[in-house]
């Protein structure tokens, strides 16, 4: 087996004759060991490794290259959004009439909150005192809320979200600052 640096790949050698006739066998192509081929021609890299070459030319694991820094921070994006989405998802725990339970607040939940919120604050406008309302958290049990108790259950949901949402613009906000200062380890440091 043979390994070129340019090409940064094996050739049988047994298929030498055919590529130097075909004038495609690479000028740098050394002879390696069948270990250095079942190593680096079938072996799967260690985490944030590659093959490459050594200085001699022969096969070697080498580090990754860096990402650049738009993708850098595209990926910070992204790993930002999924943390959004998984705070989302977790909800809020909440005493829902006594018991706690979670309420949720996924993207769908946040229309039926707003719903129920615009629904208990006509009633609270009414002066309607006696109607309750149904609200089923996380645990999936019907539980009858006043007016007053609903719009305190979505008031304090409906801040939840927007403490996700402005969490999420602050950290993308660190991001762009750090990529338009083109600071590598600014970017890097942004966590949930």
């Amino acid at each position: 087996m043979h390994f070129s640096r340019s090409m940064n790949t094996f050739f049988p050698s047994v298929m030498k004759n055919a590529y130097k006739a075909a004038g495609t066998w690479p000028a740098d192509a050394i002879e390696v060991t069948d270990e250095d081929w079942q190593t680096y021609g079938q072996g799967e890299p260690p985490e944030g490794m590659q093959r490459g070459a050594d200085e001699n030319g022969r096969p070697t694991w080498v580090p990754l290259p860096l990402p650049d820094l738009d993708t850098l921070a595209a990926r910070k994006r992204a790993e930002i959004d999924q943390a959004r989405d998984e705070a989302f998802a977790a909800g809020l725990p909440y005493e829902i009439a006594g018991e706690p339970d979670v309420v949720q607040t996924r993207p769908q939940d946040q229309i039926n909150l707003l719903g129920l919120s615009a629904k208990a604050q006509r009633l609270i406008a009414a002066g309607d005192s006696e109607a309750t309302l149904t609200f089923r958290g996380l645990s999936n049990v019907n539980r009858e809320l006043t007016a007053e108790e609903m719009d305190a259950l979505t008031l304090a949901a409906l801040a939840h979200i927007e403490g996700i949402y402005q969490r999420s613009w602050d950290r993308k906000d660190a991001i762009d600052q750090a990529l338009a200062e083109e600071d590598r380890e600014g970017i890097e440091a942004v966590v949930w």
